[in-house]
């Protein structure tokens, strides 16, 4: 990896830092921004009853306010060295869940990195010097040791973050171009990274070197028009949203094409703006549809299972959906962008699971 980023100061700045910790790495714990549930009895299913319920709203987060202890010393001196800061989302882009629980959203609004560890209830960002190189994140992935990844866009690079959110290094430059979405693989060794401009996604080992790759432009089985976001699959390869090509593309972990499904249309299965991607535990993928502000859920052969979300602010709805997370218990993370949030979902009984009562998987 590349060295790590200096952090110049001068020694007034450093009293200053040395009174506001985590500003050189994750700003302070915020009060617990809880997973905002919805009442008892007031449950958000799809389909739409008689039908038999395969997905329900499971909340929303938005993050957190900052306390009075907090604005009166920290923000005062976070304003006088940074500027201001929001304390909440602004402009989510995307998301993504280590195996360990921790969720990450990138968030190109402020810019920062959100952090949720939602069962130890805290909430916490990148500070304000670990941000400052920021310009542009709209691509996050987080390793189970809390390592994440952020794709900036303007900066054409990866940067990288230890637990403690410090800068670790970066990879890419002079390979990317304007990278976008990132997934990481399942034993965590590869990660995966949408080139939109390139038309190309690179795979990247952990020491940043450059291991391999898919994609020219064009519209033949392989090739890419604006591709967007990156999800792996059960069976170790990758599916693509072609943005511009109004569809997903399916490859096996070594790059080599196994077929796409979608294209452009109005109609269910079709595509305007095909986003954020992830699959879950048993390969139906779920894709946000900027386009349409819905999501859509296929089996693993693309066939349309069913379709959730339209224009709105209310439950379920959604302004702009862009990036999507399937994470280890099948829980749906949708950044809904221009809503401010990001919204959950869970299987009731998973899409396309036939007559079985149980709703068991596939």
């Amino acid at each position: 990896m590349a060295a790590r980023y200096p952090l110049l100061l001068c020694p007034p700045a450093l009293l200053l830092l040395s009174l506001l910790p985590g500003l050189a790495g994750c700003g302070p714990r915020l009060p617990a921004p809880l997973l905002q549930t919805p009442d008892p009895g007031a449950a958000v299913v799809w389909p739409s009853p008689p039908e038999t319920a395969r997905l329900v709203w499971a909340g929303q987060l938005r993050g957190a306010a900052i306390s009075a202890s907090e604005k009166s010393i920290s923000s005062r001196i976070s304003k006088l060295l940074f500027g201001s800061e929001p304390s909440h989302m602004v402009r989510p882009a995307a998301v993504a869940r280590s195996v360990s629980g921790l969720l990450a959203v990138a968030d190109p609004g402020i810019p920062t990195v959100h952090f949720f560890d939602l069962e130890a209830a805290v909430y916490r960002r990148l500070g304000a010097a670990a941000s400052d190189r920021l310009r542009s994140p709209v691509g996050v992935a987080v390793a189970g040791d809390g390592t994440t990844w952020v794709a900036d866009s303007v900066l054409g690079t990866v940067l990288v973050y230890d637990s403690l959110g410090r800068p670790a290094g970066q990879l890419g430059e002079g390979v990317l171009e304007r990278p976008a979405g990132l997934a990481l693989s399942a034993d965590e060794q590869t990660l995966y990274v949408v080139d939109t401009l390139a038309c190309r996604v690179q795979f990247f080992d952990l020491d940043g070197r450059l291991a391999g790759g898919v994609g020219t432009r064009g519209t033949g089985p392989g090739q890419f028009n604006g591709p967007t976001h990156v999800a792996t699959t059960p069976g170790g390869g990758i599916a693509v949203s072609d943005s511009l090509n109004f569809r997903v593309q399916l490859f096996d972990g070594d790059g080599n094409w196994l077929g796409s499904f979608g294209g452009p249309g109005d109609g269910a299965g079709d595509f305007a703006r095909p986003k954020g991607i992830g699959s879950d535990s048993s390969g139906r993928l779920y894709v946000a549809d900027a386009g349409f502000d819905n999501v859509q859920v296929f089996d693993p052969d693309g066939t349309l299972l069913l379709s959730f979300g339209h224009a709105g602010t209310g439950t379920g709805q959604f302004n702009l959906p862009a990036g999507l997370f399937v994470d280890s218990g099948d829980r749906v993370w949708v950044s809904d962008s221009f809503n401010a949030r990001v919204q959950a979902f869970d299987p009731s009984q998973p899409p396309g699971a036939g007559n079985d009562p149980t709703g068991a998987r596939q």
